[in-house]
């Protein structure tokens, strides 16, 4: 059952003589970035939630109330510099007397937010530790291994009790070739050619004309426009035809058969018109911004745009960043040091845009 409103008469009491007093005389200690006494006085829930001490208040109750409390200087003395004036106490008086009314705020919600956010377990996570080149293992995988990664590989076989697979001969190492890079299984002609390649760099020759060829970057592609959620249509039920999305699909396929370096990939599709707004191809890389799900003649606008807003910061946060950063977006994070305000910040990004039709 819902709470019934605030009279009138309360909430102008409220925010004409109960909010300034709190705004001057409490929230410089007692607010979301400095907590005296693990205290926070800026919402009611916070107020009911207590610090140290307990509660604050006892809504309807000013004699049971510990603010009540220290401002008359009866325990603690609060404000520390000076007790508040008889005019001022009453008013704190009266709006604890007639329940603590306070517009806006639901008590039963409470960010309690601790002095130090993060602990060093937080701060140990590996994915947050800055990259550094390890020490190649030592194995007894010498005569099998023929790169460094393949110690690696070996060491953790070796951990396990397992030994490595038998090698594959050419008509799997072929095939294996053909859809790894490009997606695609190699015709028998294919096939034949190297397996009867008698080079000894027939293996490297290969590798090299797949990642030259046209579907690498293709297969590339499908696996990057399926993270940023790329779509030839709008969704929803209208789901409207997107006739110009295929410029950015096929600006994608480019950059991987380019070579494109990863920083100027990110930078193109986040603010290509910031950074490069003379360079007509990379214009074509902010498509990345506008693949939302969309529906032309929805009625509420306002909160199809809160939605995209979301959709933006979210994929922004997956596929750049590596962090699933969605349970942010209403509190700070349980498990993972990320702050709800840093879900904003990063979000506050993303408001300023003005889509293009892409019809």
């Amino acid at each position: 059952m819902a709470d019934p409103p605030i009279p009138q008469s309360q909430m102008h009491f409220f925010e004409t003589e109960v909010r300034p007093l709190l705004a001057e005389k409490c929230f410089g200690c007692h607010n979301a970035e400095k907590q005296k006494g693990d205290l926070r006085l800026d919402s009611l829930g916070h107020m009911l939630l207590g610090g140290e001490s307990g509660a604050s208040l006892v809504p309807g109750k000013p004699d049971e109330s510990l603010l009540i409390e220290a401002v008359r200087y009866e325990s603690f003395e609060m404000p520390p510099a000076g007790q508040l004036k008889a005019k001022q106490i009453a008013v704190l008086e009266r709006w604890v007397a007639m329940g603590a009314p306070w517009p806006g705020s639901d008590p039963n919600v409470v960010l309690r937010e601790p002095r130090d956010f993060f602990s060093e377990e937080d701060r140990s996570w590996w994915a947050f530790q800055p990259v550094v080149k390890p020490t190649v293992p030592k194995t007894s995988g010498e005569e099998w291994a023929r790169n460094e990664i393949d110690h690696f590989i070996f060491a953790q076989l070796q951990s396990h009790g397992l030994s490595p697979a038998p090698e594959a001969d050419r008509h799997a190492l072929v095939r294996r070739l053909y859809f790894d890079i490009i997606g695609l299984p190699p015709t028998p002609e294919q096939v034949a050619a190297f397996v009867n390649d008698p080079a000894p760099d027939a293996y490297e020759r290969l590798v090299d004309s797949l990642l030259d060829s046209k579907g690498y970057g293709e297969h590339a592609a499908r696996q990057w426009l399926d993270l940023v959620r790329y779509a030839d249509s709008d969704g929803y039920r209208a789901d409207g035809f997107r006739p110009t999305a295929w410029r950015y699909r096929d600006y994608v396929i480019q950059s991987f058969n380019d070579d494109k370096p990863y920083d100027r990939f990110t930078q193109e599709q986040i603010a290509a018109d910031e950074m490069f707004p003379d360079d007509v191809e990379a214009r074509a890389a902010l498509g990345y911004l506008r693949h939302w799900v969309y529906e032309w003649n929805i009625r509420d606008a306002p909160g199809q745009w809160k939605t995209i807003q979301e959709d933006l910061t979210d994929t922004t946060a997956d596929v750049f960043m590596g962090l699933g950063l969605q349970c942010a977006k209403c509190h700070n994070h349980k498990f993972d040091p990320l702050l709800q305000k840093d879900y904003f910040r990063l979000q506050a990004f993303f408001a300023p845009i003005m889509p293009q039709d892409m019809t």
